[in-house]
């Protein structure tokens, strides 16, 4: 498996382990609530009972509970809301099954003095809050409290009424504590399993991703090695051929050019005029071919040299000026004054540029203009061909540089195309370090640009 490949696995790896953390995390969350809220509403059950259980008592004035006295007689002795609530407590706490206190800020007995927790809750019923629930920690381990308020009702004042309590007013609070040792230590478990499960589910899918891309891997390998093998062939068969059929087409070109400065007839000068364009098209195309071989082999190379800028694009617009005169249509040169020199291969973006104007005046009608121009900007110089032809459709913009490939677009005189020259163009561009691009719009022309670096050695010679 190649870098790549095992790179896509990683961050796939690491995307499912976040999904998967995340879940695990917040199935851990709703857990723990649940467990919480299980916790709190055994707790708040609890403070009920006790609360009611007190409410009975001070409705009846206090329980009496009977007991053997001196003598065996048997005595009453009357037990009131706090004390019932506090023996109570303390049977609960004995079988460590939960426990509650009544706790004041200003306790009339000194066993209901608040705690500190105790006391920040009493202050916060001050300031009107309902209740508070929290887990905290003690000598004996986690415990669950929650703690409410107790307000004075009309059966309280029988006892309180001389510390200056009205009805509706908080006296103090219940709180009630539970075990949470449990309830934590089964939260961490459940945790971990969910971490050691994610784990393994992220480790069975990585490596079953992971082998499977290699197995995948493996198979393109080798099909690019065949692909590539085959294209060698293919490349190395195009370059001889083309090679082996130039020398004879130029044989023909030479000879009818030879032909037509003989006094020939009517008939005879047609047939050598057609025997020459045909001629010279398949010389074009061949020639076309073996740069295709060349670039595609990695075995084009440039002669980099200096060289002035506008006179190599006046001497490009020179070559095509024929052929733009005999189909009727102007040619322009928008050449800055500072266009100055750059090295580069002058054959090879000569080549290029009698691409893009050739193509130029084969989809330009008579009477429009096609302009070549140049500037430099930002350390880069820039040169455009721009006509007023008919223009490109935007689906075929970005096909326009590939070999072969064909557009909508129809030259305006029936002029041929095989698809190579702007792909040949564009390669040539990019062995520059350059780019070239096309905009167009239907009706309306097209722009070739090229953008080429401009380098130190180049500006150090401007200057």
């Amino acid at each position: 498996m190649n870098k790549h490949a095992r790179n896509q696995v990683l961050v796939a790896g690491l995307i499912l382990l976040t999904v998967i953390s995340a879940l695990m995390l917040g199935m851990a969350v709703k857990q723990d609530g649940m467990l919480r809220r299980q916790t709190y509403n055994h707790a708040a059950a609890l403070h009920d009972l006790v609360l009611v259980a007190r409410r009975w008592n001070a409705s009846h004035g206090g329980a009496y509970l009977g007991h053997s006295g001196p003598g065996g007689k048997e005595a009453f002795e009357r037990i009131g809301p706090e004390a019932m609530t506090r023996e109570i407590s303390e049977l609960a706490r004995g079988d460590a099954l939960f426990s509650f206190h009544i706790a004041s800020l200003d306790p009339l007995n000194p066993d209901n003095a608040a705690d500190a927790w105790e006391r920040t809750a009493l202050e916060g019923f001050a300031r009107g809050e309902k209740e508070r629930a929290e887990v905290s920690t003690n000598g004996s381990g986690l415990r669950f409290r929650l703690m409410k308020p107790i307000y004075v009702e009309q059966s309280c004042l029988a006892c309180h009424a001389q510390q200056g309590y009205r009805v509706g007013d908080v006296r103090g609070g219940i709180s009630v504590s539970l075990p949470y040792d449990a309830v934590a230590s089964s939260l961490r478990r459940n945790f971990i399993g969910m971490i050691v499960l994610a784990v393994l589910l992220l480790i069975l899918f990585v490596l079953t991703l992971y082998f499977l891309i290699w197995r995948l891997m493996e198979s393109l390998s080798q099909l690019n090695s065949d692909l590539a093998s085959l294209n060698e062939t293919k490349d190395r068969f195009l370059g001889m051929a083309a090679h082996d059929l130039r020398t004879p087409l130029a044989g023909v070109v030479g000879l009818a050019q030879l032909l037509q400065e003989e006094p020939l007839g009517p008939e005879q000068r047609q047939f050598v005029d057609g025997i020459l364009a045909s001629s010279e098209r398949m010389l074009s195309l061949i020639t076309d071919l073996l740069d295709v071989a060349k670039i595609n082999r990695g075995r084009l190379d440039l002669n980099l040299q200096d060289a002035d800028v506008a006179p190599l694009l006046s001497q490009a617009a020179e070559f095509i000026a024929p052929i733009a005169k005999k189909k009727g249509i102007a040619l322009e040169t928008k050449i800055a004054a500072d266009a100055g020199s750059m090295k580069l291969d002058s054959k090879r973006i000569l080549q290029v540029l009698d691409n893009l104007l050739s193509n130029a005046i084969k989809y330009s009608k008579a009477g429009t203009t096609v302009t070549i121009g140049a500037e430099r900007s930002g350390g880069r110089l820039s040169i455009w061909v721009q006509d007023q032809g008919v223009g490109i459709a935007e689906k075929d913009l970005p096909k326009l540089f590939l070999e072969f490939s064909q557009t909508d677009s129809r030259p305006t005189a029936g002029e041929e195309s095989h698809g190579l020259g702007l792909a040949i163009a564009k390669r040539l561009v990019e062995l520059h370090g350059g780019t070239v691009h096309a905009s167009s719009a239907p009706g309306k022309g097209s722009r070739f640009t090229i953008e080429l670096p401009v380098s130190a050695r180049s500006r150090e010679t401007r200057r």
